[in-house]
């Protein structure tokens, strides 16, 4: 799933996909296709097809989606004939979707570059890069990095190998752009599109400076970090959320709270209950209104949010028992509903290939770094419906290879039919599925899926948890 989103944006952000006419034009084609009834008619249009452009190889592509043997033949067809065309370009990208292993992948890059020698695959080499950087391996990402031809895109593959590994390891991510920072300066004045994928390297520099602004702010390296968020913030035509926010804490810090209070406020508002926030818009209210309650100001931000978080979740509350269920924690011991008699407990069914689940993960920390010290409420990340030998070390691995502390907890599948005891249990028929259980054995909450931004998501479990313990 990750390379198929990969693959998707990378060729839409470059435009390299067809142009709409000739969208439509495949389009009516292959409907032709599918409703014609004569045979004879039918293979004229094929074999017309067969000789026509790319475009029309790309139709009989789409044509025989479901037979394996001739959507090949076609491809190799459009391949041979057609190797510079951007529906080439996407059937090789295709053509990795189906290897597994970086292994396999690299041999398959290698031999991509002995077929066609002539033909530009930048874009082909980006996506191993990107692969490689989802493997968080600096070195092998770098490699293909520095194989690419036109300096523009490379920078342009740069961010998007970076941004691969910030999702993973902020650290590491900021570390590997560290020793690419000297070079991507001397991108800042190349104003010119170039090379065929025509990428404009100012904006990919600008995109670098932004993450890069960004990757600082969160290692809490503020002064460094003003610089390049600043560069960014002042650069940038459309400017995301987060550069926003980021450039309005940083001002705050060199006391400009005029234009950083609203958007500090507006951010504590919306559920960013980090202190550092709270203590910038405190020191920013005292300032700009000497005499005024601060903490009466921010609570009052807090209790806009909060207020919502109720009003959302109060029709979501349930009263149905809990099943008796049995997970294994880390050391191998077994655990079931009645260990955690008393005590508010929430569940978290997860699974390392569910994308949502882990876009879930920096919400949950939140929201259980909450609890830390309350023995009272107790968090279970409960890794399921996954056929991995290994379940456990894997699960570890998958966490600390992200900065997650959580509870981790093992639902194996049984290998004979496939089912994991504890998500059947709970009836689960999909992933992130979470569950809040009150002192009593009750389940008070059930949420499946994952959606917004962290801090919102937080404090929905954060409130879920405390209506579940009154």
């Amino acid at each position: 799933m990750k390379k198929i989103i990969f693959t998707v944006l990378m060729l839409s952000c470059l435009g390299t996909v067809a142009q709409r006419s000739g969208k439509n034009d495949t389009n009516s084609k292959l409907a032709s296709l599918k409703h014609t009834k004569n045979k004879a008619v039918l293979n004229q249009k094929i074999k017309a097809l067969e000789n026509g452009s790319d475009q029309d190889l790309w139709t009989l592509i789409q044509y025989y989606d479901k037979n394996e043997v001739k959507k090949n033949a076609v491809t190799r067809m459009l391949l041979q004939k057609y190797p510079q065309s951007k529906n080439a370009q996407m059937a090789r990208i295709t053509s990795f979707l189906k290897i597994k292993g970086m292994e396999d992948i690299e041999t398959h890059m290698q031999s991509m570059i002995k077929d066609y020698p002539n033909v530009n695959l930048d874009l082909e080499k980006s996506f191993v890069a990107n692969m490689y950087a989802n493997e968080m391996n600096p070195a092998k990402t770098l490699q293909y990095l520095n194989s690419i031809d036109d300096a523009g895109f490379r920078l342009k593959a740069l961010v998007m190998a970076t941004e691969e590994m910030a999702a993973i390891n902020s650290t590491k991510a900021m570390e590997f752009a560290s020793g690419e920072l000297e070079n991507v300066k001397k991108m800042k004045d190349m104003a010119a599109l170039s090379g065929p994928l025509k990428v404009d390297p100012k904006s990919a520099y600008d995109d670098f400076i932004n993450l890069y602004g960004k990757l600082l702010f969160k290692a809490g390296k503020n002064e460094e970090a003003f610089r390049y968020t600043a560069e960014a913030y002042h650069n940038m035509k459309e400017k995301d959320g987060e550069l926003v926010e980021n450039y309005a804490f940083l001002s705050s810090l060199n006391g400009d709270y005029v234009q950083a209070l609203p958007i500090l406020a507006k951010a504590v508002a919306a559920g960013k209950f980090e202190q550092k926030y709270i203590d910038q818009v405190k020191k920013g209210y005292t300032k700009l209104n000497p005499g005024k309650d601060a903490d009466a100001y921010v609570q009052g931000l807090k209790n806009i949010f909060i207020k919502k978080i109720k009003a959302n979740i109060s029709s979501m509350m349930v009263h149905e028992a809990a099943p008796d269920f049995t997970v294994t924690d880390v050391n191998g011991k077994k655990v079931s509903l009645a260990d955690f008699k008393g005590k508010t407990i929430v569940l978290d069914f997860w699974a390392t290939w569910c994308g949502p689940c882990v876009a879930s993960f920096p919400a949950m920390q939140i929201a259980a770094n909450r609890y830390i010290n309350d023995p009272e409420v107790k968090f279970l990340f409960i890794y399921t419906w996954n056929n991995v030998p290994d379940l456990l070390n894997d699960g570890k691995k998958f966490l600390a290879s992200r900065n997650y502390t959580f509870d981790l907890y093992l639902d194996p599948r049984d290998p004979d039919t496939r089912h994991s005891a504890a998500a059947d249990a709970f009836k689960i028929d999909g992933i992130p599925a979470k569950f809040i259980i009150d002192g009593n054995g009750r389940i008070r909450f059930k949420v499946s899926g994952f959606e917004g931004k962290a801090e919102a998501a937080a404090e929905e479990v954060v409130q879920m948890v405390e209506m579940a313990r009154k």
